[in-house]
């Protein structure tokens, strides 16, 4: 560690969250010290925080004042997890009908507005807190200490940011340069020279720590493969790839291009950080901040997952659909945390592909079939209402009549019907507003 990360991490960093309102630094040693505790401290721990939040929500929050006196649940401060399961699942609609019965009361001068970007077709605005944002970046702190990164060390992010910016913006990005060590690079308008010029500034500026979405970062990673050497001898500690599906492909491009550890963070600004990959690349849910739940998992498990979240006491999200698929895992893991696990994320449902019948195809059998077509730098599938496709592709060149019947075929046969496949050469394929690409896109009911 340098004597700029050291100033950084023991004085820079406090100062700047205590000045923010936030425990940051408090709550992340606090964390780091549950990971000694055994599984049944652990789990008292969980049931400590669930009890504490389902009692606040029983005197302070109207909404579920009213549905805690429907069930007739009395006693929240004694509740257990399996008590949870009598609540009604938080959805979406909810959220939006009744956004202001679930706010706490008293609480709107310390609330903080967010809003999703609806990648689920339903844009959302929410409240959050210092405390759960505390907790949340702790939490993040947490799991890269895991890999050797710590508060304070250099970081860089690629993330949906605009390339023009406000003057206040830029002393923004000033202060955190050279007061937190961190630098964002704009995930928008990725151009060869652009990723060239980014991969020039990580020579120099060297962060332990790259963190943003892999579809970006996986970009960067495919130019470095093509122009080795563009890194000399520096490494990363970690990459952290966050807010999209870490699909087989791309991790095994960006580790290959990096030679370095690559690990999946999985969250969402409505439901908090929920699990993040530890060394032996498990996916742990982070227990003391969230409760994971599958709602109506099928033979293998997958289902629904439902989050509850335990710092979030300004608007609470209890048993909330995430929009996402998944299944949990009853092994401990070899790593010796005491956090439960997660054993796999399907994704958004609205990246399954519809096959005949009404089947659910999950969105990386279609990418198996499009990466078999080396020439694909990008391309994004989009099934339309009637089950037909639109391929968007970036390629390095045509592709030929035997390469589409190809990519036809294997379409038509994961769906086990045939449909019209459409074409669509490009010279790229922006972004969404996020920043985020998707690969896989289902308007199909």
């Amino acid at each position: 560690m340098t004597l700029k990360e050291q100033l950084t991490r023991h004085a820079l960093l406090p100062l700047h969250e205590r000045l923010r309102g936030r425990d940051t630094v408090r709550e992340w040693k606090r964390f780091r010290a549950n990971e000694r505790l055994s599984s049944e401290a652990f789990h008292q721990l969980r049931l400590t925080k669930l009890r504490q939040m389902l009692q606040h929500c029983g005197h302070h929050v109207p909404y579920y004042r009213e549905v805690f006196e429907r069930i007739g649940m009395t006693d929240p401060g004694h509740c257990d997890l399996q008590d949870l399961k009598q609540l009604p699942i938080l959805e979406r609609s909810t959220l939006r009908d009744e956004g202001q019965r679930l706010i706490t009361e008293g609480w709107e001068p310390r609330l903080i507005r967010y809003s999703t970007g609806g990648s689920t077709g339903e844009p959302l605005v929410f409240y959050t807190d210092k405390h759960r944002e505390s907790c949340l970046n702790a939490q993040k702190l947490r799991a890269r200490s895991w890999f050797g990164v710590h508060p304070g060390d250099r970081q860089v992010d690629f993330w949906g940011s605009p390339i023009e910016m406000s003057r206040q913006s830029r002393l923004r990005v000033l202060k955190d340069r050279w007061l937190l060590n961190q630098v964002v690079l704009s995930a928008s308008n990725l151009t060869p020279q652009r990723i060239a010029e980014y991969l020039e500034f990580l020579a120099r500026f060297q962060p332990r720590l790259i963190y943003g979405y892999p579809t970006v970062i996986y970009r960067v990673a495919q130019h470095l493969l093509e122009h080795p050497g563009l890194l000399g001898d520096y490494r990363p500690r970690l990459i952290a790839c966050t807010s999209e599906m870490l699909l087989p492909h791309l991790r095994e491009a960006i580790a290959e291009a990096f030679e370095c550890p690559v690990a999946n963070e999985y969250g969402a600004r409505d439901g908090g950080l929920v699990a993040h990959e530890c060394p032996e690349g498990h996916l742990h849910i982070i227990g003391e901040h969230v409760i994971v739940e599958v709602d109506q998992p099928d033979q293998d498990g997958v289902g629904d997952l439902l989050v509850t979240n335990l710092d979030g006491y300004g608007m609470p999200f209890i048993r909330y659909r995430i929009g996402d698929r998944g299944a949990l895992a009853d092994e401990p893991c070899p790593c010796g945390s005491p956090l439960p696990r997660l054993r796999e994320i399907q994704g958004r449902a609205n990246d399954f592909l519809v096959g005949r019948e009404g089947r659910l195809i999950h969105s990386s059998t279609a990418n198996y079939i499009l990466r078999e077509i080396p020439i694909l730098r990008q391309y994004q599938l989009r099934q339309r209402p009637d089950r037909s496709f639109d391929l968007i592709v970036v390629p390095s060149r045509p592709l030929t009549d035997q390469e589409q019947e190809h990519i036809r075929a294997g379409l038509c046969r994961i769906l086990d019907e045939s449909v019209a496949v459409r074409f669509q050469p490009a010279e790229t394929i922006p972004p969404e507003k996020s920043g985020k690409y998707r690969w896989v896109i289902s308007e199909a009911a």
